[in-house]
């Protein structure tokens, strides 16, 4: 940790006795003495965090910005909100981050953080203040308003959550503008009643009201962006998460034989990920074979066992999997292989050419390149191999239609543009990929060139329902200065290596 930076940080509002107790915490820090509920245990140093919102800050001309984190983060696998830890790596719940400039020009920051008890039993409010200061109670996950939690997250202040309203007039004096994480969905309500708004959409208006006459604009775009390059810290960690979800779907690959249950795959890879330090999926892990790989993922998941299903003899499996996350850092690979260890000549004529098409894509990957010459070149493979009939609605009809996707030779054909990954606003799938992040599908922002840093994946896919055929080769990739680094190059993508790794393995059985 910068102990440097962030003393001369604090210095200027402390007083002589306030430095002395933040050096004391940041060798506290440095030593491994600071109590874990100082920060979460998997953030990275608080400079790197102090660093973003730097370059936030310049970005929004030192116009105040307020950040928001999640209302309520449940043990059981729930997150802070990802942008917000992006900027700050605050683990709390119910936090809010004020960025501004003082009179002097230099940055102050203000976090207002629920004080040590106030959301302790599960995070909700009980009134026995006994039970909330039981010491087997205590979170772990949290910051507390103090000096230590200042020095630990990287700036000025760390002050009770319930002080919020009565500073924020104070600590924005004379703004125009202020900048919120604006939350942009639209839950659904029947009509006729008035519109639900989330946590977030609640706190923007009520601090419009509060704020009256300034205006609030949405500084998510720009955060989003920010997320788009990814730092040397990332980057480890998503290497990390990747090479933890190759290995766990290689041990997959090596074990599978007909007369097994998709079940047991995908229980197989959860050990393995476990094993290996990953706590988490980055998302439920699809495993799915014959012809249940030719059905939409969110159909399937509408059932309770929505992976349970025999292999059989000349079946394809075929897993989509984000299972290891690592350091809060997602992956997310896919591999289609032959139950019985070999493809049939059919299924390696059409496996062979998802490979070319990705071969093909990523021959054009590099900083500059526009991400659409990098689908064009995906849809180009599928359209030499005479493909593109499967996604001619016309001539193939709507139960047998989407043949390919998401390489998008119907897409292209009539001069189609980038498209996000929402299928709730009928904008569908079409393209090649999605940046990876903290989240999954982290961005799918494709209107600025590829540029070093930047980490997605290339996923070209061939269904052919009424053949039973469902294929996906999916890798993560990592641009560098003058090119790519495939960060899950380890899990074996030819089909002459898939066969010739369960080959040995069956022959050590």
């Amino acid at each position: 940790m910068n102990t440097g930076v962030l003393t001369m940080k604090l210095n200027r509002k402390s007083g002589i006795v306030g430095v002395v107790a933040i050096r004391l915490a940041l060798c506290m820090a440095a030593a491994g003495t600071l109590p874990a509920a100082a920060q979460k245990d998997v953030a990275f140093p608080a400079e790197v965090y102090a660093a973003r919102r730097a370059r936030l800050l310049e970005d929004v001309a030192g116009e105040p910005v307020i950040l928001t984190g999640e209302y309520l983060i449940r043990s059981s696998g729930g997150k802070q909100d990802l942008d917000f830890w992006y900027l700050t790596g605050v683990e709390s719940p119910y936090a809010i981050l004020v960025m501004t400039r003082g009179a002097d020009g230099q940055p102050h920051e203000v976090l207002f953080v629920p004080d040590e008890y106030q959301f302790t039993g599960a995070q909700y409010p009980i009134d026995d203040a006994r039970f909330r200061r039981a010491a087997w109670n205590r979170s772990f996950r949290q910051i507390a308003p103090g000096a230590a939690a200042a020095a630990r997250a990287g700036v000025d202040e760390v002050v009770p959550i319930d002080a919020f309203a009565g500073r924020l007039r104070g600590l924005i004096a004379g703004a125009r503008t202020v900048w919120f994480l604006r939350d942009g969905s639209t839950p659904y309500v029947p009509p006729g009643l008035d519109p639900a708004r989330t946590y977030r959409q609640q706190l923007e208006a009520g601090i419009a009201r509060l704020l009256s006459g300034v205006q609030v604009a949405d500084v998510s775009p720009r955060v989003h962006r920010m997320r788009l390059i990814k730092d040397e810290h990332e980057i480890r960690a998503l290497r990390r998460a990747a090479g933890i979800s190759a290995l766990g779907m290689l041990e997959a690959m090596r074990i599978t034989r007909p007369g097994m249950n998709d079940l047991e795959v995908a229980g197989w890879m959860e050990y393995i990920w476990n094993r290996e330090g990953s706590p988490r999926p980055s998302f439920s892990t699809i495993v799915m074979s014959g012809p249940s790989a030719v059905s939409l993922y969110t159909i399937r998941a509408e059932r309770y066992h929505s992976t349970d299903r025999v292999m059989q003899e000349g079946e394809l499996l075929y897993v989509d999997y984000g299972a290891a996350e690592y350091d809060m850092y997602t992956s997310d690979l896919c591999r289609t292989w032959p139950v019985s260890g070999r493809f049939t000549p059919e299924q390696r004529r059409y496996y062979d050419i998802v490979v070319e098409a990705m071969d093909s894509a990523l021959a054009r990957v590099r900083p500059g390149v526009m991400m659409i010459d990098v689908i064009r070149a995906a849809a180009g493979v599928f359209r030499r191999h005479g493909l593109e009939r499967y996604e001619d609605i016309e001539a193939m009809g709507e139960a047998r239609v989407w043949g390919l996707m998401p390489s998008p030779t119907y897409w292209l054909a009539r001069n189609g543009q980038l498209t996000d990954y929402s299928g709730a606003r009928g904008t569908g799938v079409r393209d090649l990929g999605h940046h990876v992040g903290l989240d999954a599908l982290d961005s799918r922002d494709y209107t600025l060139p590829l540029a070093r840093g930047m980490v997605f994946t290339v996923e070209p896919k061939l269904y052919i329902p009424e053949r039973g055929i469902a294929i996906m080769v999916e890798d993560m990739i990592l641009v560098t200065p003058d090119g790519y680094e495939n960060l899950s190059a380890e899990l074996p993508r030819r089909a002459d290596e898939i066969e010739r790794v369960m080959r040995e393995a069956q022959a050590r059985r």
